[in-house]
């Protein structure tokens, strides 16, 4: 699968960008079907998107109503953590815009993990309805990586990453802080209609190469298996993410 990779000057322009990207998928989605499905990472990517996405020039234009907002992932942490997604997600975005409060559907970490990510799927079951052996198809899955090339919170060498049945999993043992997480699988991130990799910085640089230019003589890592199987793969980068080497087209 060749990725729709388009790399921008900045850090801000790569932020305008994607915003304006994610409307539109928006946009399209809420006259198409009423509904915009969108499963967020954490960290950077937060940072990055929700700046442009609250604008003046996007956020008036937007049609909030329509937007269900699930995670890609999430620690196992109080929402009033630092480490939260939910936590970054509400101070950078929701805060901010007028998504119906009962459309945010936010990981519960009340129970015990494996409880948590049951309950999980049947929010999903609830909202999408899918078909029997079908799952869930988001309009829109939007994935960080890691330096060592992990996506979600599935990880270099995890058991996780030979998923095929579940939509969700607690991950127990992360081998970054915090160890416990709740995390979507590869097959339910692959169903996606629209996937797209987040990344800013010299830091990924590497990382960025060594997943667009895979090789077939090392094991895969994670964001390598990130292939959507009737979607479309997306790539945004900015220039000091994606200066190595030719990656197809840039914005």
């Amino acid at each position: 699968m060749r990725a729709n990779v388009n790399i921008y000057p900045s850090r801000d322009e790569l932020s305008v960008a994607l915003a304006a990207h994610v409307a539109n998928l928006a946009a399209l989605a809420g006259a198409k079907q009423g509904r915009f499905s969108i499963a967020l990472s954490g960290g950077s990517l937060l940072e990055i998107l929700a700046p442009a996405l609250c604008s003046e020039q996007l956020h008036d234009n937007i049609n909030w109503s329509c937007w269900h907002v699930f995670w890609v992932d999430e620690r196992w942490v109080p929402r009033s953590s630092p480490a939260s997604n939910y936590g970054l997600a509400e101070d950078l975005w929701f805060s901010r815009v007028s998504i119906p409060r009962e459309q945010i559907h936010a990981i519960d970490n009340s129970i015990n993990p494996s409880a948590t990510a049951r309950n999980y799927e049947s929010v999903m079951q609830t909202l999408f309805q899918p078909r029997e052996n079908q799952m869930p198809r988001f309009d829109l899955i939007l994935l960080g990586i890691g330096e060592d090339g992990h996506t979600a919170s599935l990880f270099p060498g995890h058991p996780l990453l030979a998923e095929t049945r579940a939509w969700v999993a607690p991950v127990l043992n992360a081998p970054k802080p915090p160890a416990i997480r709740i995390t979507m699988t590869l097959p339910l991130i692959n169903n996606g209609r629209n996937v797209v990799f987040v990344a800013a910085g010299a830091g990924k640089a590497d990382i960025v190469a060594k997943v667009l230019t895979p090789h077939n003589q090392r094991q895969k890592l994670p964001a390598e298996l990130v292939r959507p199987t009737d979607g479309t793969l997306w790539w945004f980068l900015d220039q000091a993410a994606g200066c190595s080497g030719d990656r197809g087209a840039s914005g």
